[in-house]
């Protein structure tokens, strides 16, 4: 079979015993990140063999997949497919009977036409793809009595919400035991791949919903508030948390940063059987999730309450010890840690260096900074009128605690649209329900000050013109559109910068212009020095991103120091790379008709009356009720996809 050139992969036959195709024209990626080669894959889309791989014996293998990874909740499955998996093994064996094909061809049209859930109703199309361009060769192979030679195959499964997750949680299936009402079945699987589900299930920036295929039909599955539900209900209910007590053992790791990445990376080193260290600046966890999200968002009582989890499994973690000042990172290298894990985050406030912008004025903030300064309860300054320069969350953030603090009139000013604002739709929206006013199209050209204090804001309108490279609509001064904001105060949230000083030194270590820390490839290895390696991920490799993102890198990370002490190695772990493939074949699709009546909307977070929560730091949402969460669970498809990939 190593001639054969075909796919039906997304309904596009590309058949070379038809007609000459090169491999090269079917549009699927053909190596793993890698290097590993492959013959074919077999999914949710279709089949496609390019190489020496016989198409029988990967849908034997498929059918193995879905045998193993069934739920068992419908016949269809249940039954069916260990029928088609011994049909199939009969053929592929050489022992297979005159009626095999017709018994598989049926049985795949009820998998796809009757089975509950996608990973059934997908594996009976890619059945009847093999069936119907390859009955000729079963129907030979049977009477023939020849066997098939077997491939070497790789077998995953997915959602199209777990592979947009960055962490790759089982999304359908903890989501289906909250429908069940066994909430703290569901938290204990959350866990396996998520130490802070309550924090996640506040400030995530849900992926997962956005490629939810539930959005095809009448909006997506609330996820997120779905992880805090399970994760509220353990605390409301003083729950026993299903995690085991440990003491510290094993060889020691160093950790710098108790934010979401660090206290990942612990988390799991502590369950891989080691005794991670954390060391951290602040004198409390969570980094810049605890001093950069404000309280109305993430209580940084359950940021403590997660983070004590993660030391009661083995992980030490040592406040008010600032690396770079009062340990050298130079001296975690060289005393007995066998690794270092670099996951510090992006704490340093900027500006954009418009004139009249100086630290020095009374009045003027970098948003980093601000945001600091209310979470640990400094005095802040306060006005009557709040100008906040940004677009992302960042700006959001500021602007609604600049409210909290006394200011009486805020205002955001940004350059572009609404449309184009960064920030997510929900906080904006939540922004607007609380009187900030957005100044959309809007610049600032200069700082006003007078005796050493903030009194106005120059701005100038925009207008959008073309794309820059962000695909965004650039935008472009209206000359002679100045003019001025009066303002007793000016906050600068244009983003967030890396403090690379406690690196100093460290030539080894490899920095971008943009003062990230660079790691080889989906490895999160960044040097090797005296043998011992270190690693790196969240703000301080990506630079400013997401806390599901640090999370993700700080299991990663874990995972792969465990590897390089045991085994020597740096190469990425299989589990990454099969799910970097997995993201390159495109699980959802935006356009596909999913079939569903649209019957129910998403459900709605319920939040505290606006003139109630503008005057304190409380946490402005509450939580779904039992029936709610049961009820929005139940909207979810459970849109399980499998694949196979034969190795070359």
């Amino acid at each position: 079979m190593s001639d054969l050139v075909f796919s039906s992969w997304g309904d596009a036959t590309v058949d070379s015993r038809k007609q000459a195709v090169d491999a090269q024209a079917i549009e699927l990626p053909k190596e793993l990140s890698n290097g590993t080669s492959l013959a074919g894959i077999m999914g949710w889309d279709g089949i496609a063999v390019w190489g020496d791989s016989h198409p029988v014996d990967m849908a034997r293998a498929y059918a193995r997949g879905l045998s193993d990874n069934s739920c068992g909740q419908c016949i269809p499955c249940r039954i069916g497919s260990h029928v088609i998996l011994e049909a199939f093994e009969r053929i592929c064996s050489g022992a297979g009977r005159e009626n095999d094909a017709g018994e598989i061809k049926r049985l795949s049209e009820r998998l796809r036409d009757q089975a509950m859930c996608d990973l059934g109703q997908t594996c009976g199309k890619g059945f009847l793809d093999v069936i119907e361009n390859f009955g000729k060769e079963i129907d030979g192979l049977v009477a023939d009595k020849k066997s098939v030679p077997r491939s070497e195959y790789i077998t995953a499964t997915t959602a199209p919400c777990k592979s947009a997750c960055p962490a790759h949680l089982e999304i359908p299936t903890y989501v289906e035991l909250i429908k069940k009402g066994r909430f703290e079945d569901s938290l204990e699987l959350i866990r396996r791949d998520n130490c802070l589900p309550g924090t996640i299930g506040r400030v995530c920036v849900r992926p997962c919903e956005f490629d939810c295929r539930r959005s095809n039909v009448d909006g997506p599955v609330q996820i997120k508030f779905l992880k805090r539900f399970v994760a509220d209900y353990e605390i409301e209910r003083n729950r026993p948390t299903r995690l085991p007590e440990k003491e510290p053992e094993g060889e020691k790791i160093a950790i710098v940063g108790a934010g979401p990445a660090g206290l990942s990376c612990g988390y799991f080193l502590s369950q891989l059987g080691y005794a991670p260290v954390i060391f951290e600046a602040l004198g409390e966890p969570g980094g810049m999730a605890a001093v950069g999200i404000p309280d109305y968002r993430l209580p940084r009582e359950l940021l403590r309450y997660e983070a004590e989890l993660v030391r009661k499994m083995g992980v030490e973690i040592r406040y008010e010890t600032d690396v770079g000042t009062d340990v050298k990172l130079e001296e975690l290298i060289s005393n007995d840690y066998k690794a270092v894990f670099l996951g510090f985050g992006a704490r340093l406030g900027t500006s954009m260096g418009v004139e009249g912008e100086s630290d020095d004025i009374v009045g003027f903030f970098k948003g980093a900074d601000y945001l600091r300064d209310v979470a640990l309860g400094k005095d802040v300054f306060t006005g009557e009128t709040c100008i906040v320069v940004g677009g992302g969350n960042v700006a959001i953030d500021c602007a609604r605690s600049a409210l909290r603090k006394g200011f009486k009139n805020v205002k955001i000013v940004y350059r572009r649209s609404l449309i184009e604002m960064p920030a997510d739709a929900v906080e904006v929206q939540d922004a607007e329900d609380e009187k900030i006013e957005m100044l959309i199209l809007t610049n600032p050209n200069k700082i006003i000050s007078e005796n050493g204090k903030v009194t106005g804001v120059e701005v100038v309108k925009m207008e959008l013109g073309e794309p820059d490279d962000s695909g965004r609509r650039r935008p472009v001064e209206m000359k002679g559109s100045e003019y001025v904001i009066p303002a007793d105060a000016c906050i600068m949230a244009i983003g967030q910068a890396i403090d690379l000083d406690l690196i100093e030194g460290i030539e080894e270590l490899e920095t971008t212009r943009w003062k990230t820390i660079v790691i080889q490839g989906l490895n999160r290895l960044a040097m090797v020095k005296n043998g011992v390696g270190v690693f790196a991920g969240g703000d301080c490799e990506t630079g400013p991103l997401t806390l599901i993102g640090g999370l993700a890198a700080g299991k990663e990370a874990a995972y792969q120091i465990d590897r390089f002490i045991k085994e020597g190695s740096s190469d990425p772990m299989d589990e990454w790379v099969i799910n970097k493939f997995i993201e390159e074949l495109k699980p959802y699709d935006k356009a596909e008709d999913v079939g569903q009546p649209c019957s129910t909307e998403p459900a709605k977070i319920h939040h505290k009356p606006v003139a109630e929560r503008v005057t304190n730091m409380e946490e402005v949402e509450v939580g779904f009720t039992h029936e709610e969460a049961i009820a929005e669970a139940s909207r979810c498809l459970r849109c399980y996809r499998l694949m196979v990939a034969a190795k070359a």
